[in-house]
């Protein structure tokens, strides 16, 4: 059984303090206080989703409240009301971190649609803490990181993306969280990538040629974006793998490729709480399988495969052909010689149709392609 949201009620009038308990305890735990700094003591004591904070205290002015339980409890989301506030306070609660603003007299579906919305953002906040968690123990990108948001406090403008992920408005919402949703997936492994000065950029350049496919192939939108977070997100699994492996310069042995075969699936398990599409978990699931059915994690081949999974086969492929990883044990390909491989490995590991689609715009637009490489090579 799922455990319900925990709501802290801060308002010194007995009237709209029963009332606002009325109106959410059908739904929510609730909790109610008469004073600002008995709220701040019991958020000390207690695992609290939401506050509601009247602006009149008796002790505390209510935006000093917020202020406080920003500073100390960050994921915390609060909700104003009040009946004495005016615009520029309005404004200064938005500004402080507080979800929504709402007046008295309040109706019931007013209280109960922002408590709604801060109880969604406030789970998807702790989703993405899970995430960062998860990745933080992997790969220790900050060695102070206890929580996962500590990792999003290492790097100010991940930050502001993992923000704007759960910003919430009032016209183009679903639009603009998936937007700000990849900008977060890409800062995410920006930040990630600098772990490793010889992986930095593949996940971008992998992007573009997939795109390039993307173009060819005329997927719709919806496939275009799926694929785009997947080309970032594709060998996020490698993160569980031990670097000496990662980074190994020269072929690996036996028990090495093992171990790296396991990264799609590692992969799946890092992104979990990051509740993506099954496209793309299929898409990281699968993006090493072989068009003949001789790949990993699964062994599937042709029209099994997922389509996108084929597009990022061969954009990672081509990607790793054609740049220069100090690692990588095989000299770095031309395009023409990435190209020619490319046609050689048809069919065999990958979908031909997928191959001829990138190769088409590689012929038709060579200098373009060529340059893009290059710049996305010195990022």
């Amino acid at each position: 059984m799922n455990k319900r949201p925990q709501i802290l009620i801060v308002e010194d009038q007995l009237g709209p303090r029963k009332s606002l308990e009325m109106i959410l305890s059908p739904f929510f735990d609730v909790l109610t206080v008469d004073l600002g700094e008995k709220a701040l003591a019991l958020l000390q004591e207690k695992e609290i989703d939401v506050v509601t904070v009247d602006l009149r205290l008796p002790d505390l002015h209510g935006i000093d409240v917020l202020r406080q339980i920003k500073r100390l409890h960050g994921d915390v989301e609060v909700i104003i009301i009040t009946g004495y506030g005016d615009f520029k306070t309005a404004v200064d609660a938005l500004h402080l971190g507080a979800s929504s603003y709402l007046m008295k007299p309040f109706n019931m579906g007013d209280v109960l649609s922002a408590v709604n919305q801060a109880t969604g953002r406030k789970r998807q906040i702790d989703q993405l803490k899970t995430f960062l968690t998860k990745i933080g123990e992997v790969v220790g990108i900050d060695q102070e990181l206890t929580q996962g948001i500590k990792m999003l406090e290492t790097d100010g403008s991940l930050l502001e993306k993992a923000k704007k992920m759960f910003e919430q408005t009032e016209q183009d919402v679903e639009e603009e969280r998936r937007v700000n949703h990849f900008e977060f997936i890409r800062a995410l492994i920006d930040t990630v990538e600098r772990k490793d000065p010889y992986a930095h950029g593949h996940s971008s350049r992998v992007n573009y040629y997939s795109y390039l496919i993307a173009q060819r192939l005329r997927l719709t939108d919806l496939e275009k974006e799926e694929l785009q977070i997947g080309a970032y997100l594709h060998d996020i699994g490698k993160l569980g793998i031990d670097l000496k492996i990662t980074g190994k310069k020269g072929e690996y042995n036996e028990g090495e490729m093992e171990a790296m075969k396991k990264h799609p699936e590692i992969g799946i398990s890092l992104v979990a709480p990051l509740n993506l599409s099954p496209n793309i978990l299929a898409l990281i699931r699968h993006h090493h399988e072989y068009y003949i059915g001789k790949g990993y994690p699964d062994g599937i081949g042709g029209e099994d495969i997922p389509l996108l999974a084929r597009i990022i086969a061969v954009a990672d492929a081509f990607d790793s052909m054609v740049s220069d990883y100090p690692y990588e044990y095989r000299k770095v390909l031309t395009l023409e010689e990435g190209v020619a491989e490319l046609k050689h490995c048809s069919g065999i590991q990958f979908d031909p149709k997928v191959v001829d689609a990138l190769i088409q715009t590689i012929e038709a637009e060579h200098d373009r392609v060529l340059l893009k490489s290059a710049l996305l090579a010195d990022l």
